[in-house]
């Protein structure tokens, strides 16, 4: 089960009329970053690994049919390792992005899977926050 973000960090949005494709006429433009905590540790020489996936909701309530599309990209803002050792060594990876609309919220969601994986002594490695950049294309009536 996904980890719902409920405080984004910076958040920006643009409002940009367009004409198309089809009856688009709206993109919003949303950008911000968001904490996460996504830890593991390992001890000797095992290798340890852990995955989650990440929810927020972002950019303005629309129905089914003012929804066009969604896209979205994330960066790792924010990790950390601790007591390297000799042969050790730390992995953080985004495994995927997708932005979708919700049809609970009304919204798009955005959903970050991330892994992160450490190997050696008393090791520790963990993703903190991730930065994240969504286009969202809309159908709005006209005012």
């Amino acid at each position: 089960m996904a980890i719902k973000i409920a405080q984004v960090q910076n958040l920006q949005q643009l409002d940009v009329m367009v004409a198309g494709p089809d009856d688009a006429n709206h993109l919003f433009i949303i950008d911000g970053q968001f904490d996460v905590n996504l830890a593991i540790g390992s001890s000797g020489a095992n290798f340890s690994t852990a995955k989650e996936t990440f929810t927020v909701l972002l950019g303005p309530k629309l129905t089914n049919r003012q929804f066009v599309r969604a896209i979205g990209t994330a960066s790792i803002a924010k990790n950390q390792v601790a007591n390297i050792a000799a042969g050790g060594f730390a992995t953080w990876i985004i495994v995927d992005v997708d932005a979708d609309w919700d049809d609970e919220s009304g919204q798009v969601e955005l959903r970050i899977e991330a892994q992160v994986s450490c190997l050696g002594s008393n090791q520790s490695a963990s993703i903190n926050g991730f930065a994240f950049h969504v286009t969202i294309l809309a159908a709005l009536p006209a005012a």
